[in-house]
């Protein structure tokens, strides 16, 4: 018979490191999708399974186990900061608080369950007579126990992965301290909990208490209410953030269209100054006529340049084919040269193609705005932007200086390193025009002569 129990506490054993091992699997399987750098997410993983190790077995010195257990929860977050260029350190808190969560509470609550289960059968006569049979329920239970727990893990991390639709968003520390306040104080009861059972377990030892720790049906609703408000809260505040982001497009589009109004009024402008100079030019021939008639040279060439000038002065300084996309052009020409940015562009309208004039320019105005934020502060920046047509096909290409290279998400799109809110919803403006034409967006970074450069390549099919 000592054997078998030897037997059955090694299978104990066994039953719960391969319960940390695949939790542990877990952890970086939770946190991959909201790293740049996967390594991050396999080292916090890693030091999560290890610390949780030495905290069951090695006890060097007093305290030590409780030293690596706190270890287990601090090193993944630093680990997984740290590996992924130190970026949204407050999001790794928030990230690893919750799978220590999603974590314990479904084993708790097992663990309780168990509470009932051992009650339950102690008072059976097959229990009270057999031990084989108290052998088959621990083999049993402990399956059960770990078995479900893991499944109520990975069904939690599911869902979250799922609803967390921002996972290379900035957390910010407001959103942090909002989060993760339910988080944290569910974290609180876990050691309140733990000092319960140990106590119990002392009046055991010195025969003050000779049951074993009864079920509570209080602390299994206690697991069960704070796993699922863990999921409903992340469920909420993303769709909150869902809203806000509706709310940035909208603000987006209003921006874009008060661009358009502001274009047309320049245009119109222009169309005015030139129906105002048609309208003179009788006298101004009659002037040099004049002119030219009394010998006049001198005076005659003043007042050609001066009528040059007046000229040149109602001609956008590109010329693109359209009156709309030569003012976006010429303003983005003027804002480079103030600058000091190279600006090229040998942009053509696609005259006879399907297209309208305001999609046009909220491609070009968010692009080209893109592409002046990123030359700010470059050593020699370079913008430009041309066009080409084939058949039913029409393509727009920007291309502009970078210091370094962009993380492209899994979405095509770079991810942003701003923190404003509202920041990237350009590039999904040009997306969405992109797609209403049956095409898309390509963008890529290409090293060129010691020079990295940020193209966009936007495809419109008629």
């Amino acid at each position: 018979m000592d054997e078998i129990a030897g037997y059955i506490t090694a299978y104990m054993y066994a039953v719960t490191e391969i319960y940390f091992a695949l939790a542990s699997f877990l952890y970086g399987y939770w946190l991959k999708p909201f790293v740049i750098k996967k390594k991050s997410a396999y080292l916090a993983a890693f030091l999560f399974w290890a610390f949780t190790i030495a905290g069951r077995y090695i006890d060097i010195l007093p305290g030590f186990g409780k030293l690596s257990m706190a270890l287990a929860v601090i090193l993944p977050v630093i680990a997984a900061w740290y590996l992924d260029g130190k970026r949204n350190g407050e999001q790794k808190i928030f990230l690893c608080a919750v799978f220590l969560l999603i974590r314990w509470l479904p084993f708790e609550m097992f663990t309780e369950i168990g509470s009932f289960e051992n009650e339950l059968i102690s008072r059976t006569e097959l229990f009270s007579k057999s031990p084989a049979a108290i052998y088959i329920e621990l083999v049993v239970w402990e399956l059960v126990q770990f078995g479900v727990s893991l499944i109520l893990l990975y069904f939690a991390i599911r869902i979250l992965q799922k609803y967390y639709k921002h996972k290379k968003d900035n957390l910010t520390w407001r959103e942090l301290i909002m989060l993760l306040t339910p988080a944290g104080s569910l974290l609180l009861v876990r050691p309140i909990m733990n000092s319960y059972f140990l106590l119990w377990m002392e009046c055991i030892r010195n025969g003050s208490k000779t049951s074993n720790i009864p079920g509570n049906l209080y602390r299994i609703l206690f697991c069960i209410m704070s796993y699922l408000s863990i999921l409903i809260i992340i469920i909420f505040y993303q769709q909150i953030r869902e809203k806000q982001d509706d709310a940035y497009a909208g603000k987006a589009l209003e921006r874009e269209i008060r661009d358009m109004r502001r274009h047309m009024v320049r245009i119109e402008e222009l169309y005015e100054d030139i129906r105002s100079m048609r309208h003179d030019m009788g006298n101004h021939l009659s002037v040099i006529k004049g002119l030219a008639e009394t010998d006049n040279t001198t005076e005659l060439k003043e007042y050609l340049g001066e009528l040059q000038g007046n000229f040149d002065g109602l001609q956008e300084r590109v010329r693109s084919g359209n009156p709309i996309t030569d003012v976006i052009l010429s303003e983005f020409a003027g804002s480079c040269e103030k600058n000091g940015i190279s600006f090229n562009s040998d942009f053509r309208y696609p005259q006879g193609f399907e297209v309208n004039a305001f999609d046009i320019s909220v491609i070009m105005n968010n692009a080209l705005q893109n592409a002046f934020e990123a030359s700010a502060g470059l050593p020699e920046p370079e913008i430009s932007i041309t066009s080409v047509r084939r058949d039913k096909v029409f393509i727009i290409n920007i291309k502009n200086r970078i210091s370094d290279r962009i993380y492209i998400g899994e979405d095509g799109l770079p991810e942003t390193t701003k923190n404003e809110k509202g920041h990237g919803y350009g590039l999904k403006n040009i997306v969405n025009v992109a797609r209403k034409y049956k095409g898309d967006l390509e963008i890529r970074q290409e090293e060129r002569q010691g020079k990295l450069y940020f193209i966009q390549n936007v495809m419109m099919v008629e």
